[in-house]
C-alpha cells in the first residue's frame, strides 16, 4: 500500500491512518482537533500534520471525507457544515500543497457508505445504498463498484426527499423533507412539538431533547416517544420503497447515530417500505444496520485512498 492515507474530517475532530489493505488501516490513528473556528488554512494544516504523523513521512497519497456538497473531479468543497469559511474552497490543492503528495477528495457519507459496500453490509452488491441517519440524513449510491456522485456531488441526498408537503422543515429550511421528520433533529423536534401542544407524556420539559432520551421513553412505554418513532420509521421506510422501485438496490444500509435505536424504527420502517415498494424488488432488497459503525468514515477514506493511487 506504499504509505497511502485517509482522513476523516468533521466539525470538531480529524482521524487520520494509513492504509494497510484495501479496505483496513494501520494503529495508531492520529487524531486532531478540528480547528474550525480558526478558518480554512488551519484546517487543512491539521490534516495535512495529521497525516505525516500517520504515514510516518510524506504521504504517497491521502484521500479525506469531507462533509457537504463538493466536487470531487475538479476538487472544490461548495459549503461544509460546521467548517466556516470552506465555500467554494480548493481543498483538494490546498491539501496536496500542505502535505506534499497527490490527494482525492470525496464527501464523508459517499466514503462511508463505499466503506459498507466494500466491506460491510454491502459487501458482494452490485447495487447497494447506504443511508445515514443522524443530526441530519445522507447518503451514498454505489453502483457496479463506482459511487454515484450526480450533478455538484449531490447524488444520494436522500434526507431530502420529499416526505410530507406540510411536514417540517429540514436543515436547508425546505418543508417536508425525509430529514425533517426522521432524522435525529427531527426526531426530538417532532416530540418537542407534541410537548407544546400539551400532550401527556413523561418526557422532560425543562431541557432540550434528544434521540437517546425519547428512546428510553418509548421503551418505556410513553405514547408521544413510540409515535415520534414510529412516525420516524415509517417515513424512512417509505422513502426507501421508493429507492427501491427507482434503482432496484440489492441491499440498503442504515448507518449514523441514530441506528442506535433501531429497533424502534425497524418494525414502522418495514411496513412503510411495504406501502411503496413493488412487492418483487422488495423481496430481492436486504435492508438493516449498516455493520462498521463509527469506522466507517475512516475505512471509506483509507478504501478511496488505495482506489485513487493503486500505483502507490
Amino acid at each position: 500500500m506504499g504509505r497511502l492515507v485517509g482522513i476523516d474530517l468533521g466539525g470538531t475532530s480529524i482521524r487520520a491512518a494509513v492504509a494497510t489493505g484495501p479496505t483496513s488501516y494501520g494503529t495508531p490513528v492520529v487524531r486532531r482537533a478540528t480547528p474550525a473556528s480558526d478558518g480554512p488554512r488551519a484546517v487543512i494544516d491539521a490534516c495535512a500534520e495529521a497525516a505525516r504523523e500517520a504515514a510516518g513521512g510524506t504521504p504517497e497519497g491521502i484521500a479525506i471525507g469531507i462533509p457537504g456538497p463538493l466536487d470531487p473531479t475538479g476538487g472544490i468543497v461548495f459549503a461544509a457544515p460546521h467548517l466556516p469559511g470552506f465555500e467554494n474552497l480548493p481543498a483538494r490543492d490546498m491539501l496536496a500543497e500542505a502535505a506534499g503528495c497527490p490527494v482525492a477528495i470525496h464527501n464523508d457519507s459517499n466514503l462511508a457508505g463505499y466503506a459498507e459496500w466494500a466491506a460491510g453490509m454491502g459487501r458482494g452488491t452490485h447495487s447497494f445504498v447506504f443511508v445515514i441517519v443522524g443530526t441530519g440524513i445522507g447518503g451514498a449510491l454505489i453502483v457496479d463498484g463506482n459511487l454515484r456522485v450526480g450533478v455538484a456531488g449531490t447524488a444520494a441526498e436522500v434526507g431530502h426527499v420529499p416526505c410530507d408537503p406540510d411536514g417540517p422543515v429540514c436543515g436547508q429550511g425546505h418543508p417536508g423533507c425525509l430529514e425533517g421528520i426522521a432524522s435525529g433533529t427531527g426526531i426530538a423536534r417532532q416530540a418537542e412539538a407534541a410537548l407544546r401542544a400539551g400532550e401527556a407524556s413523561s418526557l422532560p420539559r425543562d431541557r432540550p431533547l434528544d434521540g437517546a432520551i425519547i428512546a428510553r421513553a418509548a421503551r418505556a412505554g410513553d405514547a408521544v416517544a413510540a409515535r415520534v418513532y414510529a412516525e420516524a420509521g415509517r417515513a424512512l421506510g417509505r422513502s426507501f420503497g421508493g429507492l427501491i422501485n427507482i434503482l432496484g438496490p440489492e441491499a440498503i444500509a442504515v448507518g449514523g447515530g441514530v441506528t442506535g435505536q433501531f429497533d424502534l424504527l425497524e418494525g414502522p420502517l418495514r411496513r412503510g417500505m411495504a406501502e411503496i415498494a413493488f412487492a418483487t424488488p422488495l423481496g430481492h432488497c436486504r435492508v438493516g444496520k449498516a455493520e462498521l459503525g463509527s469506522d466507517a468514515g475512516l475505512v471509506g477514506a483509507v478504501a478511496w485512498a488505495v482506489r485513487s493511487f493503486p500505483g502507490s
